[in-house]
């Protein structure tokens, strides 16, 4: 399942809703559900990504986003060993 907001805040809009972190989307399987909105109280835009079914939260810039395209396929591997799929050496 996923949920987009098609509308961003501006700035502008961001400062008049109480700078509150704006949700855009939720995206749900099998494996996981998460929220992302858009937080802008900080000095710059991050993405705020929740793990709804833990609440834990992560604030991710714009930096950190771009790093992401640069990771390998066995960086990314080691990302999904989490839950039930972690082995020993990661716990």
């Amino acid at each position: 399942m996923v949920t987009v907001d098609s509308h961003l805040l501006t700035p502008g809009e961001a400062a008049r809703a109480g700078g509150r972190a704006r949700e855009l989307a939720e995206l749900r399987n099998e494996f996981g559900w998460v929220r992302i909105s858009l937080d802008e109280r900080g000095n710059s835009p991050r993405l705020q990504i929740t793990d709804v079914e833990t609440g834990a939260t992560i604030l991710v810039s714009p930096l950190e986003l771009a790093s992401l395209c640069l990771a390998t396929d066995d960086d990314r591997l080691d990302w999904l060993r989490v839950g039930h799929y972690r082995d020993e050496r990661h716990r």
